[in-house]
């Protein structure tokens, strides 16, 4: 083994950094690695400041034998997909790591697919921390990104309204149907940031959030959080189309082969994780409009429901099959026990 010690380490990002070309962080008046903190630019009074931090932790989100370049992407894409969901543009992002040890070509390769995504988003590693694990811990990676965006104009959760069309980017399940069945996936192991598509969401939808614990735990969150905003006015349910849920490829795939059946499919899909899709509502006037978008960006938009005022004290989500009846209650008692927590799962 190749092994570094942490200021091998820092320097090798360092190095790393100065392989994007200083122009770039000149450009956007950036200090980053080498010094006691980084120097980020002012923003302008038209912008405001977006900061998401997001931690994966060694058997819990990524093997111990994962594809190290892999892994560098996903640590730096579960950030961004947060960004994504409030409309952000990418600005600078730091890196926390608790090792057991520095393996160069582990690292190097770590490197790669964390930079290589980082230079598409134009995002500046700037700073961060190392630390050594004992040899019987997890290993663990902390990123917090920042990013800016429009002020007064970011999509928030709480921001949903009666009548409003639910949208979800991408498709559904293959992610978790992966993780069920113990075999890599590409989705899985390198998700998309939808930073483009929150961009262009920005003024059109809503509210948003990003489908990291599943679309069926992710939209409670979007109910509660959009209920508490309306002090005087009812509390928000929403009814969705159980069998208009884009699967996803392998889905689709182990579907048509009998290896599953289409209620387990359609499980997978409404409450799988590690999915960081967008789901995200918008008045019924702008359909046209995000299904032209959704071509133009080349990602497909589905739209898969509607929000309804609440029908109880408690905001609930009411699945409807193609016939428009209720599922059945052993299927509506799976998802009522979905979602992903990380003290309770």
């Amino acid at each position: 083994m190749d092994s570094l010690g942490e200021f091998d380490f820092i320097n090798r990002l360092i190095k790393a950094q100065a392989a994007e070309g200083q122009s770039f962080f000149q450009q956007k008046n950036i200090l980053g690695i080498g010094d006691d903190a980084a120097l980020l630019p002012a923003l302008d009074h038209g912008a405001q400041m977006l900061v998401a931090t997001d931690m994966l932790v060694e058997g819990r989100h990524f093997y111990p034998d994962v594809d190290p370049a892999s892994l560098g992407h996903k640590v730096l894409a579960v950030n961004l997909s947060d960004l994504a969901a409030m409309g952000g543009q990418p600005l600078a992002f730091t890196l926390a790591a608790g090792l057991r040890a520095i393996d160069r070509p582990w690292l190097e390769a770590f490197l790669d697919g964390m930079l290589s995504l980082a230079r598409l988003h134009q995002c500046a590693l700037v700073g961060g921390d190392t630390v050594r694990v004992p040899k019987t811990s997890a290993q663990v990676f902390s990123v917090t990104v920042m990013g800016s965006a429009p002020k007064g104009h970011v999509l928030r959760r709480s921001a949903a309204a009666v009548g409003d069309d639910i949208w979800v980017s991408g498709h559904l399940g293959d992610p978790s149907f992966a993780l069920a069945h113990g075999h890599a996936q590409a989705k899985l192991n390198w998700p998309t940031p939808r930073l483009s598509l929150g961009q262009r969401l920005l003024g059109l939808a809503h509210a948003a959030i990003d489908i990291s614990d599943g679309l069926q735990s992710e939209l409670m969150h979007l109910l509660h959080a959009s209920s508490s905003e309306r002090a005087d006015g009812p509390r928000l349910d929403a009814t969705l189309d159980w069998s208009g849920l884009p699967l996803g490829p392998a889905l689709q795939e182990a579907l048509s082969l009998g290896q599953i059946s289409e209620t387990d499919a359609r499980c997978f899909a409404a409450s799988g994780g590690d999915e960081y899709e967008l789901c995200f509502t918008a008045p019924e006037s702008a359909r046209q409009e995000i299904e032209n978008m959704g071509r133009s960006l080349g990602c497909p938009l589905t739209r898969i429901g509607q929000i309804i005022s609440a029908q109880a004290l408690i905001s609930r989500l009411h699945w409807k099959d193609q016939a428009g009846q209720p599922l059945d209650p052993e299927t509506r008692l799976r998802l009522e026990h979905a979602g992903f927590d990380h003290f309770k799962s």
